[in-house]
């Protein structure tokens, strides 16, 4: 059974993708008289699951990861035919799905309670702030918050082309353009309880959003147009040696992943420079790209061809390929850094850092679809000795430790221009038992920083961030 509440210590970890990184540190910190060391008992550890739910309907079923192996009575309630998997309320435990009937339902994982939400259905979307969305037929919007459900009181002009969720249970929404715009989109972001604002694109190609709906980008034959939904400055065009494809944001939206029509391998741009300042080399030109939802892998899918590229986005450099069909739900990475994927009528488990290697297999899986947990942090009670205790620097002297003559040492785990997604993921790793804090930038290319520590010495920092089970940086601020 899935117990309350779990943990989202994954969901910190999210920001590979951006500008991150840590000087070298070759002397520990003096002590400091504002740390309090406290040993914790390690309380109950869950793993990630992979959540199982039968196409033509039937109970879920629960999986461990990165391993496979079925894990009974871990999740609750049965469910009739599902045509699509919207996504998980981590908070709530509530997995939101669409019928084959276009129903979107339910599903209280602990309780196995089903309700339905709402009916006629046609898009659907579940927000950065666990805010679901939900579009009918006669353009009616449904919002769901903290389990209180909102018919909002206007319809949209338009049935949306596409549709994100936002910060603040903001909607944006992507719709064809009016009678005297036919040729064109409209981008509208709206809430339930202002009125929206409207902007009018020329171009018509593929668009993405940032995690929390602050930036838009539409790809046209020569570039990518960069809108701010709330029209709080103008667009800005950048323009690319290739026609763009297929774009997405990395998940602090520091930088957008774009395809090309006929180069091979990825154009990076930096939506703050709003410029094109890299590249990731790929074997040909790829029709589409996923993101980890942590930041760390980028899947690349061939113009030609069922299999998968795994790019490891900190180096940006592709560790193998993978064979795999490519559906809503597959592949994809797992909160683990599991890679998993459709292959035949199996579904298959790869560990994407250790060369790809095969770590678990369900028969006849692909012909369902899947979802993902993040389960409970192992953090839950700290089972190293750690920071129990440590107020906030209030300074720059504060920083510089007690006796002024080291900076104190953090485990770095994200760096964002983003202020309001740091505070949320240091929040949330606060929650799961860990010091964790955002320290402010330093300089103008600098980013809000969130870290865990201050710590005493370099060897407890990095055992630390051993225990995250992802990359990390040790950070030393300059005294």
């Amino acid at each position: 059974m899935l117990t309350r509440p779990w943990r989202l210590l994954c969901a910190g970890l999210a920001l590979w993708g951006c500008r991150s990184q840590a000087p070298a540190v070759q002397s520990s910190q003096s002590k400091s008289q504002q740390v309090v060391k406290k040993r914790v008992i390690a309380g109950p550890r869950h793993p990630a699951l992979a959540l199982r739910l039968a196409r033509k309907g039937g109970p879920v079923r629960a999986y461990r990861l990165p391993t496979l192996t079925e894990m009974p009575n871990a999740a609750r309630g049965r469910l009739p035919a599902v045509a699509r998997v919207v996504g998980l309320d981590v908070e709530s435990h509530t997995l939101f799905v669409t019928t084959a009937t276009d129903a979107l339902l339910s599903l209280d994982l602990e309780t196995g309670r089903v309700d339905t939400v709402a009916k006629s259905v046609v898009v659907t979307v579940l927000g950065p702030d666990q805010t679901l969305f939900v579009v009918d037929t006669q353009r009616r919007v449904v919002s769901v918050a903290r389990r209180a459900r909102l018919t909002w009181p206007q319809p949209l002009s338009a049935i949306p082309r596409e549709m994100f969720g936002a910060a603040d249970q903001r909607l944006i929404a992507v719709v064809p353009g009016d009678e005297a715009h036919p040729s064109t989109l409209r981008l509208i972001a709206v809430a339930a309880d202002q009125p929206p604002a409207t902007r009018v694109l020329a171009i018509t190609g593929d668009v993405a959003a940032t995690r929390w709906g602050d930036l838009v980008a539409v790809a046209s034959d020569s570039g990518i147009l960069l809108v701010d939904p709330l029209a709080r400055r103008e667009p800005t065009f950048v323009r690319l040696a290739d026609h763009p494809r297929a774009l997405a944001f990395s998940p602090s939206g520091h930088r957008a992943y774009v395809t090309r029509r006929t180069g091979a391998g990825l154009a990076v741009v930096d939506r703050y420079e709003r410029a094109e300042i890299d590249g990731v080399a790929l074997p040909t030109a790829a029709a589409t790209v996923r993101l980890d939802p942590l930041g760390r892998w980028l899947l690349a899918r061939p113009s030609i061809g069922d299999s998968a590229w795994v790019v490891d986005l900190p180096i940006k450099t592709m560790v193998g390929t993978v064979a795999t069909s490519w559906d809503a739900d597959l592949p994809a990475i797992g909160p683990d850094g599991s890679l998993l994927v459709g292959q035949g009528k199996d579904v298959v488990a790869y560990r994407a850092d250790t060369a790809l290697k095969e770590t678990g297999r369900v028969a006849g899986g692909n012909a369902d679809l899947w979802a993902f947990s993040p389960g409970r942090s192992s953090f839950r009670g700290m089972p190293i000795d750690a920071q129990a205790s440590s107020p906030a620097p209030d300074s720059a002297a504060a920083l510089a430790g007690a006796s002024g003559a080291e900076a104190p040492l953090y485990v770095q785990v994200s760096t964002s221009q983003n202020e309001a997604w740091s505070s949320q993921m240091a929040q949330q790793l606060s929650r799961a038992g860990l010091a964790a804090r955002v320290l402010p930038p330093t300089g103008l290319d600098d980013g809000f920083r969130v870290v865990l520590g201050p710590y005493e010495s370099r060897d407890e920092a990095e055992a630390i961030g051993r225990k995250l089970g992802r990359p990390f940086f040790i950070y030393q601020p300059s005294p």
